[in-house]
């Protein structure tokens, strides 16, 4: 089940908006919840530091004296890359906020009529549940990859392979469609992704998923896109 938090300030919007919610999950027969209730931010962001699910989060924008909306939603972000929000406010248009803080959001709710907002909120978990279906299962690997103050989670199938380059602690990162650079070891990332990967060679650290083909007398291994990693003499000794 994917968990579900409101954080507003008001407590009797916040006690409406839980009810709404619910409503729509039952109603719809969601596979989510719990629904949890937060009247400050801070309270919101200990309830989910440490935990690696992902989360629905309906945020209300102003806190008076705390951090806004938009704050908390970055911070979710850096602990919840997947998550989904949806900003409940009374201001119609939060486009350029959202912009302005590198923010996701699902969509805006608007304060004030009720059936506007319970349409609102049907419409959020029905498009968050199409496209959790329309996702790889969750039981599908993941490699936790920490950006800066994000952390993206990647998974392992779609990994091609990783290269140490130039620079000190400089890791490419090739994927199926993109290639992504950041800094990291590369013994300890083999640690972390464990048998599943294969170190053909020391600055080479390869899925054996996509081992197209081995390459004895060339040194090189061939993978399944094309794409060519060195083969050291050492790596021979534990082929695949």
């Amino acid at each position: 089940m994917i968990p579900i938090y409101i954080c507003d300030d008001e407590t009797l919007l916040l006690s409406q908006l839980k009810k709404l919610v619910s409503d729509q999950v039952m109603i719809a027969a969601y596979d989510m919840g719990p629904i949890q209730t937060f009247t400050a931010p801070e309270e919101l962001l200990v309830e989910i530091s440490g935990k690696c699910h992902r989360g629905i989060y309906f945020l209300d924008v102003d806190f008076p004296g705390s951090m806004n909306g938009f704050e908390l939603a970055r911070k979710i972000r850096s602990l919840d890359s997947r998550g989904f929000i949806i900003f409940i406010t009374a201001h119609e248009d939060l486009a350029a906020e959202t912009f302005r803080y590198q923010l996701e959001a699902m969509d805006y709710v608007v304060k004030g009529d009720e059936d506007r907002i319970k349409s609102r909120i049907q419409s959020c978990l029905a498009n968050a549940e199409k496209r959790i279906l329309a996702e790889p299962k969750e039981d599908t690997p993941y490699y936790p990859l920490k950006m800066a103050d994000t952390i993206r989670h990647i998974p392992l199938s779609q990994i091609l392979y990783l290269e140490a380059i130039g620079r000190k602690h400089l890791v490419l990162l090739r994927l199926l469609n993109e290639t992504v650079e950041f800094y990291g070891c590369l013994t300890a990332i083999e640690e972390e992704l464990g048998k599943g990967f294969w170190r053909c060679h020391r600055g080479y650290l390869v899925n054996r998923e996509h081992i197209h083909k081995i390459h004895l007398k060339e040194n090189f291994v061939e993978l399944t896109n094309g794409e060519h990693c060195l083969l050291s003499r050492r790596a021979k000794l534990n082929l695949p």
